[in-house]
């Protein structure tokens, strides 16, 4: 792992304190997170940026039951952060201790005693402490006892195909789940991308010809069912692909309930199993349906891939 992904606050380097700090979950990385790490290393004057996040989530922790599924992965997001400009990303569990802490004990223990910011950065609806007690005021409070100044970012506001729309983690989770892939790309400043290991699947794709590599995933959110253009990478190689997600509704007269995603590479790939492999979507190109026979489906998957070379190749 990279040494600058460092896990607890036990052993942070020495050039981690007295820098630049921002507090967050961060999932996503998107443009709004973003734009908080240009402001902090604006802000850095030579020293450290430093995104402190969590692992599990607070709300993993708090609402087990009903936690979101993620935009990326934890170590993805660790990565998009330094990429975006952090020195240190520190990742801390969300204990039930931390979340119980109130926002003065918060602010002494984890952000002074530990990290003994310059400056903070943070966006306006920024809470910490018991029941998210304390806020971006009382943050500014602190600071001006603790001698750290707080630098509120206003959010980013985006036209998408429903109107201006306030980016957050929770709107990109909601765009990918309904396969508005063009939005969440504006939001996220990137193509959405999913990471799995290649499995074994059903073998349907092979029958058809047109063989599949089936990813197996964490908890990532899963666009709507439907076929996608897109860019696998496997291996260091890439390769444009025709990417499907469902339960095989033609091969199925009831619903299975099982979706599955997987990816016709046009480039040939070899044996990918147990390979990790990501999957950046490039643009919807038609819901999932029923076809009468496999050779329907056959010739509407030769009309996809068709498609795939024209929009990735």
């Amino acid at each position: 792992m990279d040494n600058r992904c460092i896990n607890g606050l036990d052993s942070l380097p020495a050039a981690a304190r007295g820098c630049v700090l921002t507090i967050g979950n961060f999932d996503g990385v998107h443009i709004g997170h973003q734009r908080i790490v240009e402001i902090a290393r604006s802000l850095a004057d030579g020293g450290s940026v430093v995104a402190m996040t969590f692992d599990p989530a607070p709300d993993l922790v708090l609402r087990p039951a009903d936690a979101p599924l993620r935009v990326v992965p934890q170590a993805v997001k660790r990565r998009l952060l330094l990429k975006a400009g952090c020195d240190f990303v520190v990742t801390v569990p969300a204990s039930i201790e931390m979340l119980s802490m109130t926002p003065d004990d918060f602010a002494k223990r984890i952000i002074i005693d530990t990290f003994a910011p310059r400056h903070m950065v943070e966006g306006p609806n920024f809470f910490f402490g018991r029941k998210r007690s304390g806020s971006i005021d009382t943050l500014g409070e602190i600071g001006k006892q603790a001698g750290f100044e707080v630098h509120v970012v206003e959010p980013v506001h985006l036209d998408l195909f429903d109107g201006r729309r306030l980016v957050s983690s929770t709107l990109i989770r909601h765009l990918v789940a309904e396969g508005r892939l063009a939005d969440a790309e504006l939001c996220l400043g990137r193509p959405f991308t999913l990471y799995g290991r290649v499995v074994r699947g059903r073998g349907i794709g092979r029958l058809l010809e047109y063989p599949t590599a089936n990813l197996q995933l964490g908890e990532q959110v899963i666009p709507a069912d439907g076929v996608y253009a897109g860019l696998a990478e496997v291996r260091g190689d890439t390769s444009a692909a025709a990417i499907s997600i469902g339960t095989a509704p033609t091969f199925h007269s009831k619903p299975q309930g099982v979706r599955t995603v997987e990816a016709f590479l046009l480039k040939p790939p070899g044996d990918l199993y147990d390979a990790d492999m990501t999957l950046a979507f490039a643009r919807r190109l038609r819901e999932q349906r029923r076809y009468d026979s496999p050779e329907a489906l056959k010739a509407q998957m030769a009309l996809d891939v068709e498609q795939v070379r024209q929009i990735c190749c």
